[in-house]
C-alpha cells in the first residue's frame, strides 16, 4: 500500500485540530490557538510512528493512552486531576465518534466492499473528512449539548456578577442545559436575563428596543444615540418567551459566576435579555448554560 506522508500528516492533523476544538468548546475550556496547533502537531507526527519497525508499540492502547493525555497537557494545560478526567473522557468520546462518522462515510459513499473496513489514514479523500466533520458538527451539537451534565459539575443554581462598565449588578441564576443560544457571528455562549431583573439599571432606550416585538421593527436611531451602541448583539432564539424571534443581547465587559463553591471568572459574555420571567413562579433572573460553569480555568467566553 502507498502511503502519502503529506496526505498523512494533512488528515491527522485536520482530525486533531477538530477533536481538540470540540472538547474545548463542549467542556468550556479556554484554549489557545498555538496550544491546539502544537497538540495537533504532535498527534499527527505521532501517526507516523505506526509505519516504522515499532509500529506494534504506538499502535498499543496504552500508547494511544499517553498521546492523548499528552495531547490535552499541550492544549489545556489542566491543572487538577478532575479536569484532567474530563477532559480525557470528553477527548476520546469525540474521538470515537469522528472514526466512526469517517469510517461511516467512508464505506457508504467511496468503497461499498467488504475491505473497505481497512482504511488507512493516509488514503482517506479530504472530502470524507471535511463531510464527516459537517454531520457532526451539525447533527451532534444538540446531543453533545445534552451531555454537559454529564461531564460538567452541574448544580442547579449559579450565583452571577456582571460587570458593564461601571456599573456591577448580582443576578440569581439556573443551570439549565436548554440553554443552547449563542452568539451568532462568534457562537459563544450566551447567558439569558430576565429584562424586569436589570430593568432599572439600563438606560431607557435599551429596555425599550426588549419591549419591541419583533424587535426589528425598533427604531435604529435609538441604538445610534446610546452609549451602549458597541456592546449590542443580537442573539436568535427558539424557545424563550415564545416560539422564534430575536432577543437583544448585551456584550458585558466580565462575568463571575459562583458554583458549588467554585469561581470562573470570564471576559465578554453577551446576556441576552427575555421580557418573559425565568424559571418556575419566575423566581430565577437569569439562565447560565452549563459550559460556562467553573469546570475550567478563568478565561475569555466560549
Amino acid at each position: 500500500m502507498d502511503v502519502y506522508v503529506d496526505l498523512l500528516f494533512l488528515v491527522n492533523f485536520v482530525l486533531n485540530l477538530w477533536i481538540l476544538w470540540a472538547t474545548a468548546s463542549l467542556s468550556g475550556t479556554p484554549v489557545k490557538r498555538s496550544r491546539l496547533f502544537w497538540s495537533s502537531t504532535c498527534g499527527a507526527l505521532y501517526a507516523f510512528g505506526l509505519l516504522t519497525p515499532w509500529g506494534s508499540v504506538f499502535a498499543h492502547p496504552a500508547s494511544k493512552l499517553v498521546l492523548a493525555l499528552t495531547m490535552i497537557r499541550l492544549a489545556f494545560n489542566p491543572s487538577k486531576r478532575r479536569q484532567v478526567l474530563q477532559l480525557l473522557g470528553l477527548f476520546l468520546l469525540i474521538c470515537f465518534a469522528t472514526a466512526g462518522a469517517v469510517l461511516g462515510v467512508y464505506v457508504c459513499l467511496v468503497d461499498k466492499s467488504p475491505g473497505g473496513a481497512l482504511l488507512a489514514w493516509g488514503d482517506l479523500p479530504l472530502w470524507v473528512l471535511g463531510l464527516s466533520i459537517i454531520m457532526l458538527a451539525v447533527s451532534g451539537r444538540r446531543w453533545l449539548g445534552n451531555l454537559e451534565n454529564r461531564f460538567v459539575r452541574v448544580a442547579n443554581e449559579a450565583h452571577l456578577s456582571v460587570t458593564i462598565g461601571d456599573l456591577i449588578f448580582e443576578l440569581q441564576a439556573l443551570v439549565d442545559s436548554g440553554n443552547q443560544l449563542v452568539e451568532p457571528l462568534t457562537g459563544r455562549a450566551v447567558v439569558v436575563v430576565a429584562t424586569a431583573a436589570i430593568s432599572h439599571l439600563l438606560p431607557k432606550e435599551i429596555v425599550s428596543l426588549t419591549q419591541t416585538n419583533p424587535i426589528w421593527s425598533a427604531q435604529i436611531d435609538k441604538l445610534a444615540a446610546s452609549d451602549w451602541v458597541q456592546r449590542i448583539r443580537f442573539v436568535p432564539f427558539q424557545a424563550v418567551a415564545n416560539s422564534g424571534g430575536v432577543l437583544l443581547g448585551i456584550r458585558t465587559d466580565y462575568l463571575e459566576i459562583r458554583c458549588q463553591e467554585e469561581v470562573r471568572q470570564v471576559e465578554g459574555v453577551t446576556i441576552a435579555l427575555s421580557p418573559a420571567g425565568l424559571g418556575e413562579n419566575n423566581q430565577y433572573q437569569a439562565l447560565v448554560p452549563p459550559r460556562l460553569l467553573p469546570a475550567a480555568r478563568s478565561g475569555k467566553a466560549v
